[in-house]
């Protein structure tokens, strides 16, 4: 067997490990679940009263085998940098970090994880308002490469699209 052959299947078989690691980061996560029960309530004039249950229907979240790849490191380095201080969906020391690509383009998020100092002192609008709201308090810089950011991205869009899809 050449070496090509092999480095082409090791390759395929670290693919292949990595894609199951994130199913059961997902899984874990609680986000690979059957249909949950919900029960509804009669909006009559006995108000409380359970009428029926339901099975609620849920989009569920479908990741390609990069993405998961992509989220598992993602939680990664989320859950070992950026946890201390932040969540998905709940402000904790810093801001909650659901929408962040609706709000800031992913480029201007790469500068900001990697240097805010440099980001505040350039006058950006936004993060100076951040300084400002978070009491001067600074996020330490993060000497991450551009593809960890994005993973972490990936990380927080799912993440938050499972928690809008559990808050339904």
């Amino acid at each position: 067997m050449s070496q090509a052959t092999i480095r082409g299947a090791l390759t395929v078989g670290m693919g292949v490990v990595a894609c199951a690691i994130g199913a059961v980061f997902l899984s874990a996560g609680g986000l690979l679940h059957e249909p949950e029960e919900v029960v509804t309530v009669d909006e009559g004039p006995q108000t409380g009263m359970v009428d029926s249950l339901e099975v609620q229907e849920t989009d569920e979240i479908e990741l390609s085998p990069a993405e998961m790849t992509r989220y598992a490191s993602g939680e990664t380095l989320f859950n070992s940098n950026c946890a201390q201080c932040h969540a998905v969906l709940d402000r904790v020391v810093g801001p909650a970090l659901a929408g962040i690509t609706k709000r800031r383009p992913e480029k201007w998020i790469i500068r900001w994880v990697k240097s805010p100092a440099k980001v505040i002192a350039s006058g950006d609008l936004y993060a100076v308002k951040l300084y400002e709201d978070y009491e001067r308090q600074q996020m330490p810089s993060f000497n991450m490469s551009d593809q960890e950011i994005k993973d972490i991205i990936v990380y927080i869009k799912t993440q938050q699209n499972a928690g809008m899809l559990a808050r339904n």
